[in-house]
């Protein structure tokens, strides 16, 4: 016979009633988990592929910060998530970054181009890159001139401003490239060569920021190429198309201002 007290059999048993019901708790929280892993499942398997891009853009440009090591484009910069004195050095949204290398650079000009550039606007840009010294936009040049032309087409003055308002604000150096395919210039042309009408182009450029968006004479510079660049091959019209540009250079390592 039990000859425990009344009293003292109940508190044991109600004791041992509330530790069997702990794995509730567990199991509950397991539930609660699951649903979590399979509404992120189900989102991640029906996401917005525009979306995702603008997000992931988003935050490497709020996160990435200018690093001791200069911005090179490799990468290996201390400072890309944060240093000694990273509180500082934060990319602005807004304003050219004055202390940025060519990664933190090509950054703002992305969101300069998506957020205050026009649809018809960026079609004329053919592509932005940056390397270790500087950040290039390539500008195709049959939105800008027409065959075998050097003067800029009235219609496309928009969007050199708005390719101007974006290079006017650094005290770097800039240089514009003329670039053409390897067609030999036509015997009837007013040019013996494509050197001589990739230089016209990119003069003409120079001329026009120089004179309309008041940039330093002595930092902007014209360069002809002609075909001895070309970034894609020749032998389809489509590589041929891309490579007449015009490329505008923002040179940002301090090595090469005197170029």
């Amino acid at each position: 016979m039990d000859e425990t007290p009344i009293g003292q059999r109940n508190k044991n048993e109600k004791e041992e009633n509330e530790h069997l019901d702990r794995w509730l708790v567990s199991y509950a929280d397991f539930i609660t988990l699951l649903f979590a892993f399979f509404v992120v499942m189900y989102a991640t398997s029906t996401n917005n592929s525009e979306k995702q891009k603008e997000f992931e853009k988003s935050v490497r440009v709020n996160l990435r910060l200018v690093g001791s090591g200069g911005g090179d484009g490799s990468g290996s910069d201390r400072g890309e998530f944060g240093g000694e004195n990273s509180a500082e050095t934060i990319i602005p949204l807004e304003g050219f970054p004055v202390r940025g290398g060519p990664r933190e650079v090509y950054d703002y000009f992305e969101r300069f181009v998506d957020k205050k550039m026009e649809k018809e606007d960026r079609e004329k840009i053919q592509e932005m890159r940056h390397d270790a010294v500087g950040v290039r936009i390539g500008l195709a040049a049959a939105q800008f001139f027409n065959e075998g032309g050097t003067k800029i087409k009235v219609s496309s003055l928009q969007s050199l401003d708005k390719i101007a308002e974006l290079i006017r604000d650094t005290d770097k150096r800039i240089l514009v490239e003329g670039h053409t395919d390897n067609v030999p210039i036509n015997a009837n042309s007013t040019f013996e060569s494509n050197w001589e009408l990739a230089s016209l182009r990119a003069t003409s450029f120079v001329r026009y920021l120089i004179k309309y968006h008041k940039i330093d004479p002595k930092k902007i510079s014209a360069i002809s190429y002609g075909d001895t660049r070309p970034l894609y091959p020749n032998d389809t019209e489509e590589g041929r198309k891309k490579n007449r540009r015009i490329e505008i250079y923002l040179v940002l390592d301090d090595k090469y201002q005197d170029l």
